[in-house]
């Protein structure tokens, strides 16, 4: 008895606990998006300054930004459309598989309700009257009343039976003609919706000529990028300082345990090497991370289990996604088409988190991919030795 009652005073401690942890999670979750939502909010006041600071160059970074946003939401609407044409067309497979079913077995309760009737008729009939005709085999009449008794009550089953297919069969017809009807709407959805990707892209590709028409000279080129690299330590800065007092959830792996067995975010051969000279004569530049070529549309994956901390257009790289996998360790995905994920969810490792494109008035369409410790830019290519997944959109 004792044992028992040292047992039930635990049990309900450690429910006390975990009820104790499921309130607290809520609000410590609330207050990681409400600091993360703050540093966005930096960044673009950030972003404003330098773009009015720009003059003419600003303004069109502006538009840029704008047109880049804008297909970024369309680019989730199209997938979210997308997801439901195929949810669509799994319930219609099922559906049609079901409606398969019904109708072999309507079939075969036809076939066993014409036999039974078949029988009867050229049997049952004549065999009936002689019986009632022929009084002196009373035996032989009573078995004969009482099979025919039988076959009648299994023929009136098998017509209910019939019956309840039947109408089982014109419940799943109603469901076909409505998941058609859903999958219509989607597909008439999912046309509009890329009509809109394209002109929003004409927009875009006419702000890039006047763009680059304005930043032509090296020296220019040049002084954008060291802009780009200084907002973008600015924002890791921020960040680094926001998750001070955000707790990370382990998984039970820590994120350099798996050093040198990551997959890369997408399938390519990046073009360029981490910590390559840029080609500029003025000033030496190197490059922080690697770019990987890619279709536009393509699936982005996070390279390992983390909280998404920022997923916003930024100068220079376009529509970023930036996931930190504890112990000062983040990875950054920017030139996306479409960011999935919004700051603090949490993803797993391969699971798709962007698609890829060119924002950011990239002239190339892929992902620029950086790992950071404690905001410094580390070798990515020691980090991924997996080839990625490669999955298409649409």
């Amino acid at each position: 008895m004792g044992g028992c009652r040292i047992t039930c005073v635990w049990m309900v401690l450690l429910g006390s606990v975990a009820a104790t942890a499921g309130i607290s999670a809520a609000p410590s979750q609330q207050a990681a998006e409400r600091k993360l939502a703050a540093v966005h909010e930096q960044i673009r006041k950030s972003q404003d300054r330098i773009e009015k600071n720009r003059g003419e160059a600003g303004r069109l970074e502006r538009d840029l930004r704008k047109f880049e946003r804008r297909i970024g939401q369309l680019d989730r609407k199209l997938d979210a459309t997308e997801s439901s044409l195929a949810q669509n067309r799994e319930r219609m497979r099922i559906l049609g598989s079901r409606k398969q079913g019904l109708l072999k077995r309507l079939a075969r309760h036809q076939n066993i309700l014409y036999a039974q009737i078949r029988s009867e008729y050229l049997y049952g009939g004549q065999e009936r009257l002689k019986l009632l005709l022929n009084q002196q085999e009373h035996t032989k009449l009573g078995r004969t009343l009482v099979y025919y008794d039988y076959l009648h009550r299994a023929r009136l089953h098998e017509m209910e039976q019939s019956r309840k297919v039947l109408e089982a069969v014109r419940e799943v017809q109603a469901e076909v003609a409505e998941e058609q009807e859903r999958g219509r709407q989607a597909r008439v959805t999912l046309s509009s919706q890329k009509r809109q990707i394209a002109e929003e892209q004409e927009k875009r590709k006419k702000v890039l000529e006047h763009l680059r028409a304005s930043v032509s000279d090296e020296q220019s080129r040049l002084a954008n990028l060291e802009a780009d690299k200084k907002q973008l330590e600015a924002l890791l800065d921020e960040l680094q300082a926001a998750l001070v007092n955000i707790p990370y959830i382990d998984q039970g792996q820590d994120f350099l345990e798996v050093k040198g067995r990551l997959a890369w975010p997408v399938a390519g051969k990046p073009s360029n090497r981490f910590g390559q000279l840029r080609n500029f004569s003025h000033r030496k530049l190197y490059w922080q991370g690697v770019f990987i070529p890619n279709r536009t549309g393509n699936d982005v994956y996070s390279i390992f289990h983390g909280r998404v901390v920022f997923a916003e257009w930024m100068r220079g790289l376009g529509l970023l996604i930036i996931v930190d996998h504890g112990n000062g360790y983040m990875s950054l995905y920017g030139h996306n088409q479409g960011l999935y994920k919004q700051p603090g969810e949490w993803v797993g490792e391969g699971e798709r988190i962007a698609s890829v494109g060119n924002s950011g008035g990239n002239l190339s369409t892929g992902v620029y991919f950086e790992i950071r410790k404690h905001g410094k830019p580390v070798n990515p290519g020691i980090w991924c030795k997996k080839p990625a997944q490669q999955k298409k959109s649409g």
